[in-house]
């Protein structure tokens, strides 16, 4: 089980590279396709295949309970492969942007990769931590591919790296061809049996209780990606010009979960001792929207001191976060559903992260950059307020489910 696992999380770091590693160099990227845009425009080609995903995602995740996570984790590399290739061989803006187009909709290695751990894995915690790596894998990707990417950039045609990073979701394809089919016998089985009224209400209900963690999962995108794209002048106007710094401060709250994603298990394992079981992951997401308030909040002072705690609280933040956010839907998933529950939780992050994006925009455009940092303190607040009010999260919403049948 254990090479399984890391043979789905080095693929999905390989996937991830290329996807999160690319957009940041988009303006360098739309003067070799002679684009006369706007750097606005720019910005909405960086979202678009974010966009494209969570309209996709639906879609996706029906596909992958009805045909086999695996196989729907092969459509995810193989549609990333070719999104990028069409990017790299992109001669003018239109077929660049049908490149970024396919990315988007028929990728997805996120939710595939979550989807097919899910189908692979019974023990919840061990399911649980699993989450929480392949969001590790995301961050280290995330980190890595911008310093890769722009070191070699350098040497080459933007389009060109395009091209050769298409190399990459292939390379993870195959390694997937070498990981179990999941078994979609014993799922049709167990459908076919129960196919009556109250079996389907019954996978309704499986959703339903889910909706508050992909509420939560929404908020927790926007009041984290609404305070990345115009970090770099909004610390800047307080005096911090040095560009290896502000890179430095940018990365740091992922930093901060790489060391930390491994860890948070522990403090899970301490609620277990001294709490009921049932609230574990409700509040580890109090803890997770707290700091993260908190270190929205800590980001409008303008000392270079507090901005570093600040960044290191965020992180902390994110840490808690996704560990709640992962441990529910890992007490929760029915694994018959798998496919659709990670579509729309990735979904959701897509979409907040499309909000966050469209609304830091416009912010910027009116010269307001610090109010995205108390968006974010804000939704944060409001997002841990409302789980707190919220009576049926977590486990007693299911165990209300099972008591009722």
């Amino acid at each position: 089980m254990t090479k399984l696992i890391y043979c789905v999380l080095l693929s999905h770091f390989i996937a991830a590279f290329a996807a999160l590693g690319m957009p940041l160099f988009l303006p360098m990227v739309l003067p070799t396709l002679d684009a006369n845009i706007t750097s606005d425009w720019a910005g909405v080609l960086f979202i678009l295949p974010t966009f494209c995903t969570a309209v996709a995602a639906r879609f996706w995740g029906q596909f992958a309970d009805k045909y086999g996570r695996r196989r729907s984790l092969l459509r995810a590399q193989l549609g990333l492969a070719a999104g990028f290739a069409l990017c790299g061989l992109a001669d003018n803006l239109s077929m660049f942007v049908f490149g970024l187009i396919v990315q988007g909709t028929f990728g997805g290695t996120m939710a595939a990769s979550n989807s097919y751990l899910s189908s692979q894995i019974n023990d919840a915690k061990t399911l649980g931590k699993s989450l929480n790596k392949t969001q590790l894998s995301a961050r280290l990707a995330l980190i890595i591919a911008p310093i890769g990417l722009g070191w070699s950039l350098s040497e080459t045609n933007p389009l060109n790296a395009y091209l050769w990073l298409s190399a990459l979701p292939l390379f993870a394809l195959v390694i997937t061809l070498t990981l179990p089919i999941d078994d979609l016998t014993r799922s049709k089985g167990i459908i076919k049996d129960q196919a009556s009224n109250k079996a389907q209400c019954s996978q309704a209900n499986s959703l339903n209780t889910l909706y508050w963690v992909f509420g939560a999962q929404f908020s927790f995108a926007f009041a984290m990606v609404v305070t990345f794209p115009y970090f770099s002048p909004y610390v800047q106007q307080y005096g911090v010009t040095n560009q290896a710094w502000v890179g430095f401060l940018y990365a740091l709250p992922h930093g901060v979960y790489l060391l930390f994603a491994g860890k948070v298990h522990l403090f899970s394992e301490w609620i277990d001792r001294h709490q009921l079981e049932r609230n574990q992951a409700q509040r580890t997401l109090w803890l997770g929207f707290g700091l993260l308030s908190l270190g929205a909040a800590m980001h409008l002072t303008p000392y270079q001191e507090v901005l570093i705690i600040a960044r290191i609280v965020f992180g902390l933040g994110m840490v808690c976060c996704y560990h709640g956010l992962h441990q529910a839907l890992a007490n929760q998933i029915d694994q018959r559903q798998s496919g659709k529950v990670f579509s729309r939780f990735d979904a959701m992050s897509k979409w907040g992260g499309v909000a966050a994006g469209l609304s830091a925009s416009f912010i910027s455009s009116l010269g307001w950059l610090e109010v995205p940092f108390i968006l974010s303190m804000l939704v944060s607040g409001i997002a841990a307020i409302a789980l707190i009010i919220h009576p049926k999260f977590g486990h007693q919403h299911v165990k209300d489910s099972i008591i009722s049948k």
